[in-house]
C-alpha cells in the first residue's frame, strides 16, 4: 500500500475533474425527462464518474477502519463539490462507494481506468444500484450499525423520477436529542471502563491469592 507521503498531489487532475463534471451535468440534465434516459444516466454515472474516480482514490492509503484520512476526504469533497458541481450528498455517496469498491475488489494502488472497467464488467455492474449492492454485500448488520441507524438514520433506495437512487433518511430525533444521547453514552462508557478496570484488578488479586494458596497446599502435601 502506498504511503501518503509518496502521494504528491492528492487533488484530482484537471482531466478527471472535467470527466466527472461533464458526467454530472449529463446526469442532471437527463433526470426527470423520461425513462429512456435511464441507460444514459447509468452510463454517465458508472463510466463517467465511478471509473475515473475509483482509479483516482485507489492510490490513497487506508485508515484502520478502511477509510481514507480526513485530509484526503476534505480534498476529495472540495474537488467534487466545488470543481465538479456535485451536491454534497452525491459527493459523499461517490466517495464512500468508491472506497468500498477498492476494499471489496482489492483494487491495486496502480489500477488504471481500464482495469476498473474490467472489474465492473466481470461482475456485471452497470448501474450505481448494482455497485452499491456489490460493495455493501450481505454481511450481517452489527449491533453498532443497528444503534447508529436508530439514532441517526439510514440509506434507502427509492425511485426518483423513475430512476433508482440511494438517499439518506434521517430519524425524527433532533440534533439536541442526538447530542444528549451521545453525552449520556459517553458518561456510561466512562463508568463501564472504570468498572472493567476495577474488576480486572480484583480478578488479578484473586488469581494471586489462589496461586499462593496452591503453593502452600503443595508444600504441605509434599
Amino acid at each position: 500500500m502506498a504511503k501518503l507521503a509518496n502521494v504528491k498531489d492528492m487533488g484530482m487532475s484537471n482531466e478527471i475533474i472535467s470527466t466527472v463534471s461533464n458526467a454530472e451535468k449529463i446526469v442532471s440534465d437527463l433526470k426527470g425527462i423520461n425513462k429512456d434516459n435511464v441507460a444514459s444516466i447509468n452510463d454517465s454515472k458508472i463510466n463517467g464518474q465511478y471509473v475515473p474516480f475509483i482509479a483516482h482514490v485507489a492510490k490513497f492509503p487506508r485508515t484502520a477502519s478502511g477509510n481514507v484520512s480526513k485530509q484526503v476526504t476534505a480534498i476529495i469533497y472540495d474537488d467534487l463539490v466545488n470543481h465538479c458541481g456535485m451536491a454534497k450528498a452525491s459527493a459523499k455517496m461517490l466517495k464512500e462507494n468508491a472506497i468500498k469498491f477498492c476494499e471489496v475488489f482489492e483494487v491495486s494502488t496502480q489500477a488504471t481506468e481500464t482495469a476498473i472497467k474490467d472489474i465492473l464488467e466481470s461482475n456485471e455492474i452497470d448501474t450505481q444500484t448494482k455497485l452499491i449492492k456489490a460493495v455493501s454485500g450481505k454481511a450481517e448488520v452489527t449491533l453498532a450499525e443497528k444503534i447508529a441507524k436508530m439514532v441517526y438514520g439510514k440509506d434507502v433506495t427509492k425511485k426518483i423520477d423513475g430512476i433508482e437512487q440511494t438517499i439518506f433518511v434521517p430519524t425524527d430525533l433532533t440534533i439536541d436529542e442526538i447530542n444528549q444521547i451521545e453525552e449520556h453514552m459517553a458518561d456510561i462508557k466512562r463508568v463501564r471502563i472504570s468498572t472493567d478496570e476495577a474488576n480486572a484488578s480484583k480478578l488479578s488479586e484473586v488469581t494471586l491469592d489462589n496461586s499462593e494458596t496452591g503453593a502452600i497446599l503443595d508444600a504441605i502435601a509434599g
